[in-house]
């Protein structure tokens, strides 16, 4: 196509674009062409020439870009007011649908200069930018949420697998900023993690509130007979204490609670939603028994019900962890069924598989104050095409039909900016505690006068007692440094920072005491395969020690203040794809480590966070 085409669109100068067809410039133009002219057009604010385009020239094209953007995109970043309503009216846009990496025509139209297409999305959507949340709600690796209202206040679990604290609770007021408020399995010793695997441990919780209690499940997955148990565990209050867990022995993963007008309790487990009866301290009254198998009939798992309006209603998680991932409902007038299948099956799922947020499935409603309703569920987030943080969870609203069915943000899939179901009441952030799989953070190290002491444990490919602090990785780019000093190591000893999924998949960057001095050292795991750079002798006992993340790489610095010294990794195990083990469940994490058997002290500890975009892309 020659410039001057795209000259001419860029201008709006119909009268050249005529002149054009008239000398039969315009017979070969290729869809891809057509689809280049129609984004410059929206792109420069031309909106006569972008309706000409459509309307006399047959050179229309609906196509989205390479990164998902659609013409109401290019339009909103011109900020032009009647280019953005062609967009939006006549071609039918969405202003709240995000591009590749979540960003959407509304935040693009924020950013403008002329702030003529903003008024218009706030005249048509009835609410402004500063309205919204993005998702995912609880950033980084956050699966399996379970919710429940109690009063004003909100309540979630999630899951937590090896790791410890186990179940973290969160508590909201407005179901958009959560603060972790206690965990429900918060005793090492009675919490059976000892020697599991990565992504084996604690799966799938519900909260549920009866008979004046706030009860937790979950299914411990172990690694030896009996393979699965369920959890129960209980408390006054949901930030704690928490009763000693009681362990069902239900085969089965994903449990919930539910508890019916007569005041009945039920325990439900998968595959489908296998219910059984239960009392106040997880007595088994009843057989297990299947109510229902599900409607996709892949995966059933994560069941929850809801009693509503006489309905029995039945959510399933369906289709597996990966792309597949989605949400059904079906409702029956008894408890025990026979149980009917929405005509909107699925009710979430994202058949796009290039889109940003992606995985939504497993999900649990929850009821307003006012009447509406909520959904919170998992969901992936696009990182280099690689689901990075894990699965995180997130919230877009659930509406129901005329006819008693429920539907989860219109039947459009996740979102990524989404209108605030409540007014604000919280300035929660990300959940910065401190991790250890299969051991307790606060037994492993010393918090105080601005330093971490931590002693030093066993490798972190070891089951038992690795030295490491671990927090989870909430966005695709980040910067994590400390000072580390060594001189209360030992020989043999090593110690620095951690980039860790499991303990198969990590890495580890430090300094190492050898030979009666230090050196600077990477060890890689990836699978059954252990790899050790020695990148030389090291000045002394200290380093100031960082780790930069973009996507899939990273880039470790070391300095003694003299010297510098840079290396970079290609990290693709840190992620659910990564090719080794067959439980990745969990997501990337990082923190400090520090093995063998003297000590490592940390100073310093800091950590940026920013939202992953592609490189080259035009911001």
């Amino acid at each position: 196509m020659k410039e001057c085409l795209l000259d001419v669109v860029r201008k709006g100068d119909i009268a050249a674009l005529e002149r054009l067809a008239l000398e039969n410039a315009l017979g070969e133009v290729t869809e891809a062409e057509k689809a280049a002219l129609c984004r410059t057009a929206a792109k420069a604010g031309q909106a006569r020439m972008l309706r000409h385009l459509f309307e006399h020239n047959h050179l229309y094209s609906v196509e989205k870009d390479g990164e998902g953007r659609t013409l109401l995109h290019y339009a909103a970043s011109s900020g032009d007011r009647e280019t953005a309503a062609f967009c939006l009216d006549v071609l039918g846009y969405d202003p709240m649908k995000g591009d590749r990496q979540g960003k959407t025509p509304l935040e693009l139209a924020a950013e403008a200069e002329d702030g003529g297409a903003l008024a218009l999305f706030r005249e048509h959507l009835g609410f402004g930018l500063e309205d919204c949340y993005r998702n995912p709600v609880l950033r980084g690796f956050h699966p399996d949420p379970s919710v429940i209202r109690a009063g004003e206040e909100y309540y979630l679990v999630n899951s937590s697998f090896t790791y410890f604290p186990g179940l973290p609770v969160s508590r909201s007021r407005d179901l958009v900023h959560w603060e972790l408020v206690g965990h429900a399995a918060e005793d090492l010793e009675k919490s059976g993690l000892q020697g599991l695997p990565g992504g084996y441990g604690y799966w799938a919780p519900d909260i549920a509130r009866m008979r004046g209690r706030f009860y937790v499940t979950a299914t411990l997955r172990r690694n030896t007979p009996p393979q699965r148990l369920q959890m129960l565990t209980w408390a006054a209050r949901p930030s704690g204490p928490w009763a000693a867990p009681v362990f069902l022995p239900l085969d089965g993963i994903d449990p919930s609670l539910f508890e019916d007008d007569d005041g009945k309790m039920y325990m439900l487990v998968n595959p489908g939603a296998i219910l059984t009866e239960i009392g106040p301290e997880g007595q088994l009254l009843s057989e297990p028994e299947m109510i229902y198998f599900g409607d996709a009939k892949i995966k059933p798992e994560g069941a929850h019900l809801l009693k509503k309006d006489g309905w029995y209603y039945l959510f399933l998680a369906e289709g597996g962890t990966g792309e597949g991932h989605m949400e059904t409902v079906v409702r029956s007038r008894n408890l025990r069924g026979p149980y009917e299948a929405c005509p909107f099956n699925p009710v979430l799922g994202r058949r796009e598989t290039d889109a940003y947020i992606r995985r939504g499935g497993h999900g649990k409603p929850v009821e307003l104050p006012d009447g509406r309703w909520a959904f919170v569920y998992l969901c992936g987030r696009r990182t280099s095409d690689r689901t990075v943080m894990g699965r995180e969870t997130a919230l877009d609203p659930m509406t129901w039909t005329a006819e008693g069915w429920p539907m989860v943000n219109g039947l459009k899939g996740p979102s990524c900016l989404q209108r605030c179901p409540l007014p604000t009441r919280g300035e929660g952030g990300a959940n910065r505690e401190w991790l250890t799989p299969r051991g307790d953070p606060a037994a492993l190290a010393d918090f105080g006068q601005g330093k971490i002491t931590l002693r030093c444990g066993k490798d972190p490919s070891s089951l038992e007692g690795a030295g490491l602090l671990l927090r989870r990785q909430t966005e695709g780019r980040f910067t994590f440094r400390a000072a580390l000093d060594l001189s209360g190591g030992q020989e043999g000893d090593l110690a620095g920072l951690c980039g860790y999924y499991d303990e198969k998949s990590f890495f580890l960057f430090g300094l190492e005491r050898r030979g009666g001095g230090y050196r600077l050292t990477v060890r890689e795991q990836t699978g059954e395969k252990s790899t050790v750079r020695d990148l030389g002798p090291w000045s002394g006992p200290g380093a100031e020690l960082q780790v930069e993340g973009n996507g899939l790489d990273r880039t470790l610095t070391a300095s003694d203040g003299l010297e510098t010294r840079v290396l970079g990794l290609r990290t693709e195990y840190l992620c659910d794809e990564g090719a080794f083990g067959e439980k990745r469940f969990t997501g990337a994490t990082l923190g400090l480590a520090a093995v063998g058997i003297g000590k490592a002290v940390f100073e310093d500890v800091r950590e940026e966070m920013t939202e992953w975009t592609p490189e080259g892309r035009d911001e």
